[in-house]
């Protein structure tokens, strides 16, 4: 569907995306989490942890469950290798975002 000069552009996105200091920071963060199955495992405790926060219906949100749910979070995360690959991913997505919002503005879908 795409047109060759559509593909090569994006591929040189891409590979500029590739070079960035917070691609290769959360790269790094991966490999490090991929080699520490406990660091792992509180990752995705933590994901856990917070889907079930966000699944909570708006008037439980201040209750003792979603504290305590939130306390685990928080202890969690006062791991630094949990805390350094939650830094690393949460800048990467935000570049990401960053890049999709200024090419989804540049190309003007509005009525």
């Amino acid at each position: 569907m795409l047109s060759d000069k559509m593909v090569k552009s994006l591929s040189a996105v891409t590979s500029t995306i590739k070079e960035t200091d917070e691609y290769l920071e959360f790269e790094k963060q991966k490999k490090l989490v991929r080699n520490n199955s406990e660091t792992k495992a509180l990752i995705e405790k933590a994901r856990s942890i917070q889907n079930r926060l966000m699944e909570l219906p708006e008037e439980e949100r201040n209750n003792d469950y979603a504290e305590s749910l939130q306390n685990e979070y928080e202890d969690i995360v006062e791991n630094s290798s949990v805390y350094e690959y939650a830094k690393a991913e949460s800048a990467f997505v935000t570049m990401l975002q960053e890049a999709l919002g200024t090419i989804i503005e540049s190309v003007d879908i509005d009525i």
